[in-house]
């Protein structure tokens, strides 16, 4: 362990009255993650880089976290530190850092290769729970601050280090798609603060329990997307070569999972129309992450997965096939 890292620990334990269980970051998260332990209850502490930016959009996620933690279970609530605030800002070494702490989640990750966790009836638990933030997020009250900061154009996706580098075709197709999504109306019922990464690492399942996490890449962006991202992350699971499987998937998934979303939110006609579409954003707002990646690896390990996606992008193929008929069907 790393003197600053060490440094960041003891403060962590004196700013939460706990005890740090693992001195080594857990996951392969952006964040460090650390689990440690309280008179009271587990806690898992995430330790992020300070910047003016990161602490702006942390104070505006664990609001909202907060509120949503306060109408429903199913989420992983923050924790107060020994000074009443949802974050503290420490030094470790020459750096400083911003450290927050979460309720530990009971439970395990789901195994998608076991059909007994990774079923429908997992997915219709799963759309009741977004459904539910979604309602929630439509009578969420934020500071009116935070509402311009942390729009969907703002997202990482938009920042100088994820631009495509002298790729005019790929540019193109950033510029037409992104131009599709900013005129989508912004409507209360369609548009609010998404999770905005719900899938299958970022949720513990306990029997029936399910408690989702890692809320810190949420944003303003329209509820049908947040849908469409956890079916894309679900789909991931089969490999690419058996497109037959994958469409079928997809289809199982995303019935199961809108007939819960369904008994907790709505969701008009229109916004099936524009699956596609999201699909397609998502796509090459991950192909923009991989790239970002692969540039930061001498051997590239990605080198041939991102041909295939650049491909995909350019030929404009469809990411899965839905009967988007049936689909609609359960809207009634």
């Amino acid at each position: 362990m790393s003197k600053a890292t060490k440094a960041i620990l003891q403060q962590a334990e004196r700013l939460y009255n706990a005890k740090a269980i693992n001195e080594n970051a857990l996951g392969n998260s952006t964040n460090m993650i650390f689990e440690m332990d309280t008179a009271a209850t587990p806690i898992i502490l995430r330790v992020s880089e300070y910047s003016e930016e990161r602490e702006s959009h942390i104070d505006f996620e664990l609001n909202w976290l907060n509120y949503l933690s306060e109408n429903m279970a199913e989420v992983a609530k923050p924790i107060h530190s020994k000074h009443n605030r949802f974050y503290e800002i420490i030094t470790g070494g020459s750096e400083s850092y911003i450290l927050c702490g979460f309720k530990k989640a009971s439970g395990k990750l789901v195994d998608t290769n076991n059909s007994s966790e990774w079923n429908e009836d997992l997915f219709k638990r799963l759309g009741k729970i977004m459904g539910t933030i979604h309602r929630l997020s439509k009578a969420y009250e934020p500071r009116p601050d935070t509402v311009t900061q942390h729009q969907w154009n703002r997202d990482i996706f938009f920042q100088p280090q994820f631009h495509f580098n002298h790729d005019d075709e790929l540019e193109q197709i950033w510029n037409r798609i992104t131009g599709k999504l900013h005129k989508l109306p912004k409507c209360s019922d369609a548009y609010g603060i998404i999770h905005n990464d719900l899938h299958q690492l970022n949720f513990f399942i306990d029997g029936e329990n399910i408690t989702v996490f890692d809320f810190d890449d949420c944003i303003y962006s329209w509820y049908a997307f947040d849908i469409v991202l956890t079916v894309t992350q679900g789909v991931a699971t089969i490999p690419k070569a058996n497109e037959k499987k994958r469409n079928y998937f997809a289809q199982k998934f995303l019935s199961a999972f809108l007939q819960g979303y369904l008994s907790c939110n709505s969701l008009d006609a229109f916004w099936v129309d524009h699956f596609d579409l999201f699909f397609k954003y998502r796509r090459i707002c991950s192909y923009k992450f991989i790239k970002h990646l692969s540039e930061k690896s001498p051997d590239n390990p990605y080198k041939e997965y991102c041909g295939g996606l650049r491909n995909e992008i350019l030929q404009d193929k469809a990411v899965v096939s839905l009967d988007l008929v049936k689909i609609k069907s359960l809207l009634k």
